[in-house]
């Protein structure tokens, strides 16, 4: 008897769960229609993000569970992986040099940052840099709860930053006409062989499974990425996956940033916005002069630097980067070498470079 009662709350308790997620893409789907009638840049992940994080402040149930999100990413990293070609491989060589120029951009961006929190918005040294940290959410979130830095606060900053760069980058790309220039060719374009989508999708989570075992960062973006575009390369797999089926990845990826702002306090969030749209503001400006720089000298796309010097997390930018027709290999490579680096010194500046509550 009591077998069967917790069999009944569980299959019930998994049908909430299972109704809420797919109540939530509904919405997502909506937001990208609504974006696509507005004639929004990126409508699927534009539309759907900024929808859902304006119902975040209702009652109504929203859920993203990671199941889900990592779904997504193993969608967009496929896709991804799909448009790279020799070319952009034989430029690798200008990769260095850029992530030279990434370092110091994040530093940069990050002292400036940290310095305007604790100076004007009575910010303590931790919580400020913490809260300017660009990507790197799980190491920042894990030195806030050691007692680094206040963990609402942080959390807050790093959700509006994500939502605020999602949200913004698209707009000012398409108001500027930077659009990239890496389009599907006619064979990229055609839609892969039915039965090498299921196989390509579970090879690439599978893989990323393993690489999630040595918390390897963005896992799932990077393992279709690197597995699809191999594949591809190599001429081993021709065409994309289903369109429908890519829009399913940005749809996922929206909702996954919008609901990040469910159960926050909306008194806490007016509080903290201004403060977080000025050191976002700041950070994309210094990220857009080291751009300029670094696209003058390597004969890059501005655009492209940009959203790889971007102060947003790699899934997202990478999102970004194939819906804006950039090289993701190259963006992709820059996020990720940041948040490696972010992920192995955070710790050590936090307990050397920084008192607890002390203002800069």
């Amino acid at each position: 008897m009591l077998f069967q009662t917790l069999s009944s709350d569980y299959h019930k308790n998994l049908i909430v769960k299972a109704t809420t997620i797919l109540f939530t893409l509904s919405l997502g789907y909506l937001g990208a229609g609504l974006a696509q009638l507005a004639h929004l840049p990126v409508p699927a992940l534009l539309g759907s993000g900024i929808l859902l994080a304006i119902i975040a402040f209702t009652r109504l149930p929203l859920s993203m569970p990671t199941l889900m999100r990592n779904i997504g990413f193993t969608i967009l990293g496929c896709s991804m992986g799909s448009s790279i070609t020799g070319e952009m491989l034989a430029k690798i060589s200008q990769w260095p040099l850029s992530l030279l120029g990434l370092a110091v951009t994040v530093i940069v961006m990050m002292a400036l940052s940290t310095w305007v929190l604790s100076q004007y918005f009575q910010q303590t040294k931790n919580t400020a840099l913490l809260a300017s940290t660009p990507g790197a959410l799980s190491t920042v979130v894990a030195l806030a709860s050691e007692g680094k830095g206040d963990l609402g606060t942080v959390v807050v900053f790093q959700s509006l930053r994500l939502i605020l760069v999602m949200a913004s980058f698209p707009l000012i790309i398409h108001a500027l006409g930077l659009q990239g220039s890496v389009h599907l060719d006619v064979t990229q374009q055609a839609p892969l062989a039915w039965h090498s989508v299921p196989a390509l999708l579970l090879t690439a989570f599978a893989s990323a499974l393993m690489l999630e075992k040595i918390k390897l960062p963005a896992a799932y973006i990077l393992s279709g990425l690197v597995l699809s575009g191999t594949a591809h390369v190599n001429g081993w797999l021709s065409g994309n996956l289903p369109s429908s089926l890519v829009t399913l990845g940005f749809v996922i990826i929206g909702c996954m940033v919008g609901t990040r702002l469910k159960g926050m306090q909306l008194s806490k969030l007016r509080t903290l916005f201004l403060a977080a749209t000025i050191s976002v503001i700041l950070s994309s400006l210094i990220a857009a002069l080291g751009a300029t720089l670094m696209a003058i000298a390597l004969d890059l796309p501005f655009g492209q630097v940009w959203i790889a010097y971007a102060p947003g997390g790699i899934e997202a930018m990478a999102a970004l980067a194939l819906a804006l027709h950039y090289d993701p290999a190259y963006i992709a490579a820059h996020h990720l070498s940041r948040i490696v680096a972010i992920t192995l010194l955070m710790p050590i500046a936090s307990r050397l470079l920084i008192e607890q509550g002390k203002p800069l």
